[in-house]
C-alpha cells in the first residue's frame, strides 16, 4: 500500500497482521502520523440496570516513521488515550484487578445493607 504524505511524497507501507486500519487519510498526512491500529477491543459488563456498559478500551497502535517506532498498547481512559509498553500495560491490568476486588468488597457491603433495610 503506498500512502501520500506532505513531507516526504509517496510512502510503501507493509501493515502488519494486526493492523485493520486501511490507511485513507482524508488529508496527506507527515509520515511520522502514518498509525497503524489493531482492533480495539472494549471491557462490557451487561448489567440488569443499565444492559453492556464499556468500561474501558484498548487496542495496538505503531507509528513506524516517528521517533518511537515501537508497538504500544492503546488504552482509552477518561483522560484520553495512553499508550502504554509491556511494562506500563501489565501495571495497568494490576490495577484494574485491585480495583475489581475492591468492587467485589463493595458488593458485599451493598448486600449487607440491602439486607438490613428488609428489617
Amino acid at each position: 500500500m503506498t500512502v501520500r504524505t506532505l513531507d516526504a511524497g509517496d510512502v510503501r507501507i507493509t501493515c502488519p497482521s494486526w493492523c485493520f486500519v486501511e490507511h485513507g487519510y482524508r488529508v496527506p498526512p507527515a509520515k511520522a502520523e502514518i498509525t497503524h491500529r489493531g482492533e480495539p477491543v472494549w471491557a462490557l459488563a451487561d448489567t440488569p440496570e443499565h444492559g453492556p456498559v464499556s468500561m474501558v478500551e484498548v487496542g495496538l497502535v505503531q507509528w513506524p516513521y516517528s521517533d518511537r517506532p515501537q508497538v504500544f498498547l492503546c488504552i482509552t481512559t477518561d483522560d484520553g488515550d495512553i499508550e502504554c509498553g509491556p511494562s506500563g500495560s501489565r501495571a495497568v491490568a494490576a490495577s484494574l484487578r485491585q480495583h475489581a476486588d475492591h468492587i467485589l468488597t463493595m458488593v458485599g457491603q451493598l448486600e449487607e445493607i440491602r439486607a438490613g433495610e428488609g428489617q
